[in-house]
């Protein structure tokens, strides 16, 4: 079978469940992540810090922002520039500086120039579907794979449970896919490297 068709398949099924998620299962599962998330090593010396706004029904961020802002360390947000297919990324010092951008997903004013990702020691990605090997699916546009392409920061999505395929499953990756270091769940922390 065709690697696209696969990718498709697993995208269609694994956004579906997503969304039959309750905004108080969202809100609940999401507290945890965070929560388990702040506590790992890759959070605790992050300096410079990449996060998402959320979509869809995909894991909050909003803790980590608040705990990064006590840790004083800087963080950022990607801005979807829509006719290049491509992302930039902001400092942002306050969750007010983000309104609703590009497919309605929460992005910060271009205000400030934007930053080179390779100020970034830590990227926290979110995703569709993950396996233990570090592979990711998200919404097929590539966004993310381009922005980190080639980049040596430590990459780490937030995940619930059920969007990690068990032992033997794999998603379909090409040259171009971005893998990322350690997955972070309600249940556990899963490296990947």
């Amino acid at each position: 079978m065709h690697p696209d068709l696969t990718k498709e398949r697993l995208r269609k099924k694994f956004l579906e469940m997503r969304r039959e998620m309750t905004f108080e299962d969202v809100y609940r599962l999401s507290s945890i992540v965070q929560k388990r998330f702040v506590g790992t090593a890759y959070f605790k010396k992050g300096r410079h810090i990449s996060l998402y706004s959320s979509f869809q029904n995909e894991v909050l961020t909003d803790e980590i922002f608040i705990e990064a802002g006590r840790g004083h360390k800087d963080i950022y947000y990607p801005k979807i520039l829509k006719g290049k297919r491509h992302l930039e990324f902001f400092r942002v010092g306050d969750l007010g500086e983000l309104s609703s951008g590009s497919y309605d997903i929460r992005e910060p004013g271009s205000g400030d120039p934007p930053v080179s990702p390779a100020v970034f020691d830590l990227v926290v990605v979110p995703g569709v579907v993950f396996d233990l090997r570090g592979g990711r699916l998200g919404f097929g546009k590539g966004y993310y794979d381009r922005a980190l392409k080639g980049l040596k920061c430590v990459v780490v999505a937030l995940a619930y449970e059920f969007q990690v395929l068990g032992m033997n499953k794999k998603i379909p990756m090409e040259g171009h896919d971005v893998r990322v270091n350690a997955i972070v769940t309600e249940d556990r922390i899963i490296t990947t490297e």
